[in-house]
């Protein structure tokens, strides 16, 4: 009877991974619950085995739409209306997920309290949020955020711990941090290494729908229509990852990073464009910065909040860019807050 009533009394599978990873950067891949987890929540059921995932909604959609964030930084009121506008574009578009690739918080006070509030909020918009580590945020602060959330908002999922989701239409797999540790922004901070780039190919095998990558820096590409081109003009995406990405024929991911890159996409290589509507066998998206301030993009433009969403129909994938406005236009832009 005793045994029963603490069992009862346990914390779920899910919860207690993330209790025991509050320090986690990057979950094991082939992590297994004794019993996997599984519940509803606002319309979609999640089934949750570890380090794998199925979530799918009880009313399938026609064709796969997630909604992608990036670079949000810090949940000020201006990035709060940009997220508005954003999640109100989602909603209309018939997004099924959002995906947020990292730097969720750089330059805040309190890190804990600034995730921990974007989180929950983002949980409460009713879509599965599925959320990684970028360069910018502490692993422990990320990991006690997306923890908290998910305790109010059980739509929420920490993609540094669950390293594949399979969705409808779609398969996620994640790799959390960043690869070059002088951009690592603080002392516990999240950097994975080659040989976790080149795990990936065993992660997305056998995956039922396309594949798309979510990691928060870009691949080594080529040229200036690249996603990795500093504002500079030199590449500087990881080589590893372009191998790795090459290796598991992953055709579809998102990135951030390179903030002045964003609002584009284009195929492995970077060397061909793929325009918003523009149905491709291959892509590779970098959203662009969400947060408010005024950023330079190598467009020639400047973003004062970008966001897109990405769509995968019959194996091809194709993207629309969304822009936010800004609350004053005076605004000098901003050269000096590193990514």
């Amino acid at each position: 009877m005793i045994a029963i009533l603490l069992a009862l009394l346990a914390a779920p599978a899910y919860e207690q991974y993330q209790v025991d990873n509050e320090t986690t950067c990057i979950g094991k891949s082939d992590q297994v619950f004794a019993t996997a987890d599984s519940w509803t929540a606002d319309g979609f059921k999640f089934e949750l085995a570890g380090a794998r995932a199925q979530v799918h909604a009880v009313q399938p959609p026609k064709e796969a739409r997630l909604g992608v964030l990036a670079a949000i930084k810090d949940f000020s009121a201006d990035t709060q209306a940009n997220l508005r506008t954003f999640i109100a574009v989602f909603r209309k578009a018939g997004t099924s997920a959002l995906v947020v690739d990292g730097d969720s918080a750089y330059g805040v006070d309190d890190q804990d309290s600034t995730l921990t509030d974007l989180f929950t909020w983002l949980g409460e918009q009713g879509l599965p949020v599925y959320a990684i580590i970028g360069n910018s945020e502490s692993r422990s602060s990320f990991n006690r955020a997306l923890l908290a959330a998910y305790r109010k908002h059980p739509n929420v999922i920490n993609l540094n711990l669950v390293r594949r989701v399979e969705g409808d239409g779609f398969t996620l797999v994640s790799l959390p941090g960043y690869y070059d540790q002088r951009y690592i922004h603080e002392s516990a901070g999240c950097r994975y290494k080659p040989e976790d780039a080149q795990e990936l190919s065993r992660i997305a095998r056998g995956a039922p729908s396309p594949v798309v990558l979510v990691t928060h820096g870009p691949p080594r590409q080529s040229g200036k229509a690249a996603l990795d081109v500093t504002e500079d003009g030199h590449n500087v995406g990881d080589p590893d990852l372009a191998i790795a990405i090459a290796e598991a024929k992953i055709n579809f991911g998102v990135f951030g990073h390179i903030l002045e890159s964003g609002g584009r996409a284009t195929d492995l290589e970077g060397k061909k464009p793929v325009k918003p509507g523009q149905p491709a066998s291959a892509l590779y998206l970098n959203p662009g910065p969400a947060f408010a301030d005024p950023w330079g993009l190598n467009s020639g433009g400047v973003s004062h909040g970008m966001a897109a969403i990405l769509t995968l129909k019959n194996g091809k994938g194709e993207w629309s860019r969304l822009t936010a406005g800004v609350a004053d236009p005076r605004a000098k832009l901003v050269r000096h807050r590193s990514n």
